[in-house]
């Protein structure tokens, strides 16, 4: 039996390729930002007595951590294994919101209390690939919300092309800081002029006899 045993496994050394003999290429893992570089522009800090937010929870969905996500089709998504973003999408998502909305626009950021507060859920952050080229696409669920209402909720998409070599991924990397950019300008924007108008409305209920 111990023979047997001995000629089988010197059989098995001798086979090309064998998974007991050969050594796989080792991972090698390379690590991405998505930047955004634009021109500096003038900051719009808030009062005191501004319209006040609270950015408060945001999530993600499951399949999106640090592993990058690319989509070949609307059903179908995988990961890539040699690439991941330096921190988790929605880390991202919140620093590009926390600029919009309170160095780029006049609104006060609230961290405690009752008022208004943004909630985000990030649906996508993905590479697109179709005929002709790749786009960069994030797409938001937001609701902003106070103490007794919604006042706001909406899903947003942002895409953009990836400009250069499709293949090389610091391209894709640009597109997805533009496309992040993007949405955040817009629900930023969305958002102040929904607490200005709910802030109107307010002060003519208070004055009104």
């Amino acid at each position: 039996m111990r023979i047997a045993k001995t000629l089988w496994f010197a059989l098995l050394l001798s086979v090309p390729g064998c998974a007991l003999t050969s050594k796989a290429e080792p991972l090698s893992v390379r690590y991405f930002t998505p930047r955004w570089e634009e021109p500096p522009r003038a900051s719009e800090r808030g009062s005191a007595d501004g319209p006040r937010l609270r950015l408060g929870r945001i999530s993600s969905s499951s399949h999106l951590r640090n592993r990058i996500v690319y989509r070949s089709s609307d059903v179908e998504v995988a990961m890539y294994e040699d690439r991941r973003w330096t921190e988790k999408p929605e880390e991202y998502v919140r620093r590009a919101l926390a600029r919009a909305l309170f160095e780029e626009r006049p609104l006060v950021q609230a961290v405690s209390g009752g008022g208004p507060a943004l909630d985000v859920e990030l649906l996508a952050f993905d590479e697109v690939h179709r005929r002709g080229g790749r786009a960069a696409r994030v797409t938001l669920h937001y609701a902003v919300q106070d103490d007794r209402t919604v006042l706001d909720t909406q899903s947003m998409t942002a895409e953009v092309e990836v400009r250069g070599d499709v293949e090389d991924p610091g391209n894709m990397a640009a597109a997805m800081g533009a496309a992040l950019h993007e949405i955040a300008e817009r629900l930023a924007s969305r958002v102040a002029s929904r607490l200005d108008a709910a802030g109107a409305g307010n002060a003519q209920a208070i004055a009104a006899p």
